[in-house]
């Protein structure tokens, strides 16, 4: 028989049979949309998850701390030798020391309060960490005398020698990019009137004070990114010259002895850092290197240990949505397997006469077959549309909150991409094949005669 014959054949059999049709194709839309709708709830969840990991920022940079004010021998120091030994980590492509001195900004005649963190970077540095500024620009190699700001210091400057009224809130100062100077003031001054400290702490001798040092203000990092927005950043030459002017104050305000006591005999000589980048080639590599640093003493983070737990629970969560998923589509298959066995029993003399007529035994079992296919097929691709119309419906009720769910990066409830739908059909029509499968088989082996007399 022509394939075209055992279609026409296959559709006028199960059209005989509408009702009994009719609901085994709806088990099949109901496992179908089951699967679809439960793994697109996984997958909107991955999606999601994947656009918070975009806000994490650079998941290939670890950081390492440690403490340099341990007394403890077996504390591992992070000095100039440890970030050698850093690099020699494999995968590790740059170690980037923090860098970093406490000073007072000016801005014509308001000065701040406090004295932020002066973080030293070059732009070689500054790239691999990958900073991204609100306005302005990052470093360039050939920069000297400029500087970046957090915007969280813009409202941090105050009249000099007036006292701030706390009760309002403090207008932010307003450089203009490439143009104004921000004086940097690694001196100390005097809380009351702001005048600089110049007499020694140990003898009160008059000292000398450093002097000011200007600089181009290129940048402004945002706020609401920590600690970007809250410190402010000079190049590596300008911030040398500020860290030896500031070292030489303190020695003559502090005296000998207390100098050494915070920062050593010698702090030109070891210079110990509180914390580390660590620039990893790849994120795949992240933890490998993370433990490599733990092994060394150093206390190591990284956001790909969230990553990794993040991964492995929505991992866990489509796994276990996808088996209730399953759960429906194997019942509809029982019912598929159902079906097609009764409609044996229901056809037996029809079969023994194709027979006797000449029909060939694998036409028979290709038919049943067929008709297991069909309603397999049918049934996936309903259980397609109804599972887009479905998502659709979750996704503009989630939208509107209406539903308190919140998916992991704010995003739909439901996605159900090109592929899931491809292969929610393609299983839908195997699983209908499979379970014509017996039926099938067993229509084939039925004897003519004994079929023929069956009433």
């Amino acid at each position: 028989m022509k394939i075209d014959d055992l279609i026409s054949m296959s559709i006028r059999s199960l059209w005989r049979r509408k009702l009994r049709t009719f609901l085994t194709v709806l088990g099949v839309i109901i496992g179908s949309c089951s699967i679809i709708l439960m793994l697109s709830i996984g997958i909107a969840m991955d999606e999601g998850f994947k656009e918070q990991m975009k806000e994490m920022g650079d998941l290939t940079l670890i950081e390492i701390r440690s403490s340099r004010y341990s007394s403890s021998d077996d504390s591992p120091k992070l000095n100039d030798e440890a970030i050698e030994a850093l690099m020699q980590i494999p995968n590790v492509t740059m170690v980037i020391p923090e860098r970093s001195i406490q000073a007072y900004l000016q801005f014509g005649k308001k000065r701040t309060l406090w004295n932020p963190d002066i973080i030293g970077l070059s732009a070689e540095e500054m790239d691999a960490l990958g900073y991204k500024t609100e306005e302005g620009r990052t470093f360039e190699t050939t920069d000297k005398d400029v500087i970046i700001l957090g915007k969280a210091v813009l409202s941090e400057f105050y009249k000099i020698g007036k006292e701030p009224n706390w009760k309002v809130a403090n207008p932010e100062i307003k450089p203009i990019l490439d143009k104004d100077k921000i004086e940097i003031l690694v001196g100390e001054y005097h809380w009351e009137d702001g005048e600089p400290i110049d007499t020694s702490y140990e003898d009160d001798k008059k000292i000398d004070f450093p002097d000011d040092q200007e600089a181009i203000v290129i940048g402004l990092f945002p706020e609401h990114q920590y600690p970007l927005g809250y410190n402010i950043y000079v190049p590596l030459e300008l911030f040398n010259q500020l860290r030896s002017a500031q070292l030489e104050y303190e020695l003559d305000l502090l005296g000998e002895k207390d100098f050494e006591d915070k920062y050593g005999e010698d702090p030109d000589e070891e210079i110990v850092y509180y914390a580390a980048n660590v620039k990893v080639a790849h994120q795949d590599d992240v933890v490998t290197v993370q433990e490599q640093i733990s092994e060394m003493g150093y206390r190591a983070y990284s956001d790909m240990e969230d990553v990794e737990a993040m991964q492995s629970m929505s991992s866990g969560i489509q796994a276990f949505l996808g088996g209730i998923g399953a759960i429906s589509l194997f019942v509809a298959a029982i019912g598929i397997t159902n079906t097609m066995m009764m409609a044996t029993y229901e056809r037996t003399r029809e079969i023994g006469i194709m027979k006797v007529i000449g029909a060939k035994i694998n036409d028979i079992q290709n038919m049943f077959l067929i008709e297991a296919l069909m309603i397999g097929a049918l049934g996936g691709f309903c259980g397609i549309i109804i599972s887009y119309i479905i998502s659709h419906i979750l996704n503009v009720v989630g939208e509107s909150g209406a539903l308190s769910i919140d998916m992991m990066g704010g995003g739909n409830i439901s996605s159900i991409p090109i592929w899931l739908a491809g292969a929610s059909l393609l299983f839908s029509t195997l699983i209908g094949l499979v379970s014509g499968y017996f039926p099938a088989r067993r229509a084939m082996k039925l004897s003519a005669l004994s079929a023929i007399k069956t009433e």
